[in-house]
């Protein structure tokens, strides 16, 4: 465990995390959670010019749901559409999570906190099963106090919609103003801004401070060990 320093202001009350590539190294495929998504919608008519590769998943699935819309697609069938989606992904996630290993300060980061008294949680758009077996297997789930993953059976939506967030602050019983959020990806700042928690980005990739900057994040810091100076613990 590493030694705390003197912090010249109060800790937050609760920190919530992303997952992938904030607290654990990812072990999805995320190439082939796109090329599968493709061949989905392209299976169910929609008009692939309105697709890429490149886009994220998030992006695909909110552009297949509002393209089913504007066909005129029943709600019921649209929910059956976005529940087949669902399943593959939670099945693709899944396949390689033996593999799951803390990133690197973690572990000590997390064990820190929660001997500060500090909440933690997790906020991910990874389905609860994963969440609970990469924490899990990283050896990160006994620090966490909640969990909120992608599911709709829930009825919350997923980041980055603010609705997750206000249900995972819920959860842990700690106000937004009492909170920050961290996380590696646009859509963990769009979360943020969107319901008004302080956000500290972690770029420790290329791709990840790209992202983050594009979005207009001002608090891109490299590490979590960084994160660890920031908050003065």
């Amino acid at each position: 465990m590493i030694e705390t320093s003197r912090r010249e202001a109060p800790l937050p009350k609760a920190i919530i995390f992303d997952l992938d590539g904030t607290l654990v190294e990812s072990t999805i495929d995320f190439m082939k959670f796109r090329r599968r998504l493709l061949d989905y919608v392209k299976e169910k008519g929609a008009d692939m010019s309105m697709y890429s590769i490149k886009d994220t998943t998030v992006a695909m699935i909110s552009r297949f749901e509002q393209e089913m819309r504007r066909n005129r697609k029943d709600e019921r069938t649209i929910d059956s559409l976005l529940s087949d989606i669902e399943s593959f992904l939670d099945e693709i996630e899944l396949e390689n999570i033996e593999r799951t290993e803390p990133v690197v300060g973690a572990i000590d980061l997390l064990e820190d906190l929660k001997n500060q008294g500090v909440k933690i949680g997790v906020l991910t758009r990874g389905s609860p099963e994963y969440a609970r077996k990469a924490l899990d297997i990283a050896g990160l789930e006994r620090f966490v106090d909640a969990t909120i993953g992608r599911d709709r059976k829930s009825g919350i939506r997923p980041k980055p919609h603010p609705e997750s967030a206000f249900a995972l602050t819920e959860k842990l019983g700690v106000p937004i103003e009492e909170t920050i959020m961290v996380g590696d990806y646009s859509i963990d700042f769009y979360c943020a801004r969107d319901s008004n928690i302080r956000f500290y980005g972690i770029a420790s990739e290329p791709e990840s401070r790209e992202s983050l900057s594009e979005a207009g994040c001002t608090e891109i810091l490299s590490d979590l060990y960084e994160l660890r100076k920031r908050i003065g613990l």
